[in-house]
């Protein structure tokens, strides 16, 4: 329960948790060559409020997830192993958790899914343990997903795999540094 409201981190793992997903997923956007979406007359504070109503639900995705796969799973997993190992075995996991979206998703957001887990546990790791930023995290990175793009077909494979490809960066780049 500690870990759910540890909330004094330095602001700069906050700055990363909500601003990377967005800053990756806009300029993932910018470089697929598909028709981009027409967001024009999309009311703004309707992205915020969908921000807040997912960052509460305990149906949706972090707060159903992030107790349990970061709260739990890593400070025992890394009880017997490396960060890194306990990475690679949590993205197993968390992917395998992931397979009945396969559908939504792809075969590459199963992959997607694991890689992005190693920054997860870095966040984690970085935040002393807390669950609070793996949540706005996983909020910042999934409230607005690929197909709210709008892309469809070669675009949408192509945004997929773009955003593979920038998440296997940002993940190397944490696990080296």
């Amino acid at each position: 329960g500690k870990r759910m409201i540890r909330w004094r981190v330095p602001w700069y793992y906050y700055a990363f948790a909500l601003l990377v997903p967005v800053a990756l997923r806009a300029l993932t956007t910018l470089l697929n060559d598909a028709p981009a979406p027409d967001w024009a007359n999309l009311s703004w504070t309707s992205f915020g409020l969908w921000f807040l109503v997912r960052l509460i639900n305990p149906l949706d995705g972090p707060l159903a997830e992030e107790p349990s796969f970061r709260g739990y799973a890593v400070p025992r997993l890394q009880e017997k192993m490396s960060p890194l190992a306990a990475a690679a075995v949590l993205g197993v996991l968390v992917a395998g958790w992931h397979l009945p979206l396969v559908g939504d998703t792809g075969w590459i957001g199963i992959g997607t899914t694991f890689i992005i887990t190693f920054v997860y546990v870095w966040l984690f790791n970085r935040t002393g343990g807390s669950v609070l930023l793996v949540l706005l995290f996983h909020n910042a990175q999934g409230f607005v997903t690929v197909p709210d793009l709008g892309y469809q077909g070669a675009g949408l494979a192509r945004q997929q795999l773009l955003e593979f490809l920038a998440w296997t960066v940002v993940a190397l780049i944490v696990v080296v540094a």
